[in-house]
């Protein structure tokens, strides 16, 4: 009964959904998320009303849980009385608690006992353990479902196609407690989180109904894995493109280059080519699934001989749309949409992360997002008061547009004022709630003389630059040299292709106005000559690819693995291979 059902449904998606307008898509996505739309409404109108109501939900849920006695959460009645009565913290001053709920006790920061932990990505610092329960997934989808909607409006005709993205769905492993832990993305989809159920139905048998099949998300090897993902994707209909970095979706683009005369040759044989590291039953079952597509073959020789590059949007006719993090450093990356995507709008995922959902994205445009009110408990801390011994804590309709803050989450995951050392910036309200856009992680910072230069700033540099000077990059860092008298930043950088002295000179002087106009700061101590002029380090070709796959081999989940675009310590750059360094003067 089950693979009947599943072959009406496979039928209604292949056949009948893509036939239906795009209005009408429109107005069922409307229809399906009316409840979730309509609460967003309220709560976007009186955000204090809808967090006040929250947070007496979470503490009275956990108030006899050992955190919870120790706090007194039983006498909170109010924000102010929360406020008072429970302290800022890191994930250092929890993790006592943690390491024990990892043994599998209970009743400690939330009731009851945990059955899953999201592990965090441990790209910048030691992997983090989150516990996950039903009340905090629910917390988390709220918002979503809002984003859902919203999707929907904009990309309408992603019914038309498949979804090409990159998955993290391992159960990586599991607690001294016998407790599985693994991505935030394996726990969303789950159902009954709370309660021990066993998958039912062979996973494997079931995959042959999908386009790409889940399996392909096991595999190790990450070359392999790109490898069998693009040669299943060039033969399906691709409606929409996403991965949480859009550094995912550019390297989706430049392997699909890298690998184009095989997967060619693969296409035109219905092969899957032998030097793939997947066991023999794997590749039989993929094999198996794969036939001659000639046409698929030619598009991709086309753009490759056209572009010097097989662009996505030459091979899916049918895609419309992208989704990926849009804030922070990413405009790096979003700059080089253009080259392989053409025009396709691209729409923000929200400032979310594995502790909490914390904006809900409503169009493409940009990457501020509304305060997402109606899931957690929010609180932020104006950035330049966050060191005080009793700086001020606000709510969302506290909030300032133009000011930036720290953002602290109190959720059902036991994290109570959690301080997630993140900074946001006010860029307008929607309704009576707050639009915020992530800038970048708090500490990131370098600042010898004042100067305070933080990660959102020599991003802007570089975006400045690359408008200016026409200079592809695959990727770039700043770093500082201390090295004589006066500091000086370094700008290292990896050309896609060999350039001139005269060019990266050129380009050098541009990140050089490019950070005064962004740090006002830096501008001031460049003036008064309290920084030396920067430096251009020249990196080795393949430098930042590399550090992505020692990131995946430490254990990073591949969808969230970020190169630094700001460090602190020099020693980075002498790691990615510095070739040679040049300064502003074209006789240098």
């Amino acid at each position: 009964m089950r693979r009947v059902l599943f072959y009406v449904l496979r039928f209604f998606r292949l056949v009948l959904l893509p036939l239906i307008p795009a209005g009408i898509v429109k107005a069922l996505a409307r229809l399906l998320f009316s409840k979730s739309w309509a609460k967003f409404e309220e709560s976007t109108q009186n955000p204090r009303a809808a967090q006040s109501a929250k947070l007496l939900a979470i503490v009275r849920r956990n108030q006899n849980t050992e955190y919870g006695k120790k706090h007194d959460f039983a006498s909170i009645r109010s924000i102010e009385d929360f406020q008072k009565q429970v302290p800022i913290v890191t994930y250092d001053d929890l993790e006592p608690y943690l390491l024990r709920m990892t043994k599998g006790e209970r009743d400690l920061l939330v009731a009851g006992q945990t059955r899953f932990f999201a592990r965090t990505s441990g790209t910048s610092g030691p992997a983090k353990f989150i516990p996950v329960n039903e009340m905090y997934l629910e917390e988390f989808r709220s918002a979503r479902r809002v984003w859902y909607r919203q999707v929907a409006q904009q990309f309408p005709k992603m019914v038309r196609g498949t979804l090409l993205t990159m998955h993290s769905p391992h159960i990586e492993g599991k607690t001294e407690g016998g407790i599985p832990y693994g991505s935030i993305t394996i726990s969303t989809g789950m159902v009954n989180l709370d309660k021990k159920k066993k998958p039912k139905g062979n996973p494997e048998a079931w995959e042959h109904f999908q386009k790409i099949p889940m399996s392909i998300f096991h595999i190790e090897d990450i070359d392999t894995k790109y490898y069998v993902l693009l040669r299943f994707a060039v033969i399906s209909s691709i409606s929409l493109m996403s991965a949480i970095n859009p550094s995912t979706l550019m390297l989706m683009c430049t392997k699909l280059t890298e690998f184009a005369e095989d997967i060619i040759k693969d296409c035109e044989q219905g092969t899957l080519k032998q030097d793939l590291a997947i066991d023999p039953d794997t590749r039989d079952r993929y094999q198996k699934r794969l036939r001659k597509n000639r046409r698929a073959a030619a598009r991709i020789r086309a753009s490759l001989e056209k572009h010097g590059r097989v662009r996505p949007i030459d091979i899916w006719p049918k895609l419309c749309g992208l989704i990926c993090w849009k804030g922070g450093s990413a405009p790096f990356y979003l700059r080089q949409f253009p080259d392989w995507f053409g025009d396709l709008p691209a729409m923000d995922y929200g400032f979310a992360a594995t502790e909490g959902s914390f904006s809900v994205v409503l169009g493409t445009e940009g990457s501020k997002g509304v305060a997402a009110v109606t899931g957690h408990f929010l609180e932020f801390i104006p950035e330049d008061s966050r060191d005080e011994d009793s700086p001020p804590v606000l709510t969302a309709e506290q909030l300032e547009q133009g000011k930036r803050y720290y953002i602290l989450v109190t959720g059902s995951h036991g994290l109570y004022r959690y301080d997630m050392n993140d900074i946001v910036e006010v860029v307008g309200f929607y309704h009576k709630t707050p639009e915020i856009v992530f800038r970048h992680k708090g500490g990131n910072m370098i600042s010898y003389t004042g100067e305070k230069i933080a990660e959102s700033h020599v991003v802007e540099a570089v975006a400045y630059a690359q408008e200016s000077i026409d200079l592809p990059l695959n990727g770039f860092c700043v770093s500082v040299q201390l090295e004589q008298d006066k500091p000086r930043y370094v700008f290292a950088i990896e050309p896609t292709d060999e350039q001139p002295d005269e060019k990266l000179q050129a380009f050098l002087r541009a990140c050089e106005v490019g950070l005064q106009k962004a740090n006002i700061e830096y501008q001031a101590k460049r003036q008064s000559q309290r920084i030396d002029e920067p430096l251009l380090a020249l990196v080795r070709p393949g430098a930042f690819q590399d550090y992505r796959q020692q990131q995946l081999s430490d254990g990073a989940f591949d969808a969230h693995v970020k190169t630094p675009h700001l460090k602190a310590d020099p020693s980075f750059l002498e790691e990615l291979g510095i070739l040679r360094r040049l300064n502003h003067s074209p006789t240098d």
